[in-house]
C-alpha cells in the first residue's frame, strides 16, 4: 500500500505542475473578469469591456508586459497545487479504494463511492487550495503592482501582519460550498462516463485510451464548473475583499451576492467570466486527470 501511496503522489504532482503551467494565463482572466464590478454597457462593444477588465493598465503599458501580467501568481499556484492537487488525488483514489473494500454497498463502481471520496478529497485538500487561492487572486488582480507587491513572500507577510493566520483561509468554507458539490458532480460524471466508454465493465484494473480519459473529462467539468460558477465569483471576490477597501465585498458573500445582483447585471453578473472559466476549468482538469490516469495505467501494466 506504501508503494501505491507513493506513486500515487508521484503521478498527481507531475499531473498538477504539467497542468498549471499550461492554464495559468486563463485562470487570471477568469479571476480578472469575475471580480471587474463594472456592468457591461451596450455602447461599448464586448472586446472593449473585456480589454477594460482584464487588461485595465494597456494603454500605459506595453503589450509583453501585459501578457505577462497574465502569468502573476504562477509561482504561488506551483507552490501550494502541487501538494494540493496530490492530496486531491490521492485522497480520491485512497478513499474509493477504503470504501470498496469496508463498505459492501459502496464498491468502486458505485456512484455513492464516488460522490463521498470526491468530497473527501475537496475538504482535505481545500487545507491547500485556500491560501493558495487568497494569494494568487490577490496577485492576479493587483491593478497597480509594485515590485514588492508581486512577491508572494511579501504578499504573505502582508497578510499575517494585517490579518493572521486566519486571512490565508478566508473563504475556506464559501470554497468548500462551491467544490464540494463541484468535485462530487465531477467524479460523479467521470466515472459513470468511463464507465459507459469501456463497455460498463466493472474491472478494477480496467484501461482506457488516452483520448477517453480526455473525453470524460472534459464533459464532466463543463457539467461541474457551470453548476458552480455562480458560488464561485461571490468566492473569489470575498477573497480578495481586504484589498477593496470601502466596497461592500467586506461585508460578507451574502452582500457580495446581493450587491452584484442588483448593480452589475442580475443574473448576467453571476455567470461572468463562465466561458473563461470553463476554458480554464477543460484544460487544467482534463491534463491533470488524463495524465494522473495514464501514469496509473502505465504503473499497472509495468506490475504485471
Amino acid at each position: 500500500m506504501g508503494d501505491v501511496d507513493g506513486y500515487y503522489l508521484l503521478a498527481s504532482s507531475v499531473a498538477a505542475v504539467t497542468a498549471r503551467i499550461c492554464t495559468h494565463p486563463i485562470d487570471t482572466i477568469k479571476t480578472r473578469l469575475q471580480v471587474a464590478n463594472v456592468p457591461w454597457q451596450p455602447q461599448h462593444s464586448r472586446y472593449q469591456w473585456f480589454r477594460q477588465a482584464v487588461f485595465p493598465d494597456m494603454v500605459s503599458t506595453s503589450r509583453t508586459s501585459a501578457f505577462l501580467s497574465l502569468y502573476r501568481g504562477l509561482p504561488v499556484t506551483l507552490l501550494f497545487s502541487v501538494p494540493a492537487l496530490s492530496v486531491y488525488l490521492s485522497c480520491y483514489e485512497l478513499t474509493k479504494n477504503w470504501l470498496d473494500i469496508h463498505a459492501r454497498w459502496l464498491k468502486r463502481d458505485a456512484i455513492g463511492n464516488h460522490l463521498i471520496s470526491g468530497c473527501a478529497a475537496e475538504v482535505t485538500a481545500g487545507i491547500l487550495f485556500t491560501p493558495m487561492e487568497v494569494m494568487k487572486n490577490r496577485l492576479q488582480t493587483d491593478r497597480h503592482p509594485t515590485v514588492q507587491s508581486r512577491m508572494a513572500g511579501r504578499l504573505a507577510r502582508h497578510i499575517l501582519q494585517t490579518e493572521g493566520i486566519p486571512g490565508f483561509f478566508k473563504g475556506y468554507w464559501m470554497g468548500l460550498a462551491v467544490f464540494v458539490p463541484h468535485t462530487m458532480t465531477y467524479f460523479a460524471t467521470y466515472e459513470e462516463l468511463k464507465r459507459w466508454a469501456g463497455g460498463r465493465t466493472e474491472s478494477v484494473a480496467q484501461q482506457l485510451p488516452f483520448g477517453t480519459y480526455l473525453w470524460c473529462s472534459t464533459v464532466a467539468s463543463v457539467v461541474s464548473i457551470t453548476l458552480s460558477t455562480p458560488l464561485d465569483i461571490v468566492k473569489t471576490r470575498w477573497q480578495i475583499s481586504a484589498a477593496e477597501q470601502g466596497t461592500a465585498y467586506r461585508q460578507g458573500p451574502l452582500a457580495i451576492a446581493l450587491h452584484m445582483w442588483k448593480h452589475e447585471g442580475r443574473w448576467r453578473s453571476l455567470a461572468r467570466g463562465l466561458l473563461a472559466r470553463i476554458a480554464w476549468g477543460i484544460p487544467t482538469t482534463a491534463i491533470s486527470m488524463t495524465v494522473f490516469e495514464c501514469l496509473k495505467d502505465w504503473r499497472a501494466t509495468k506490475s504485471m
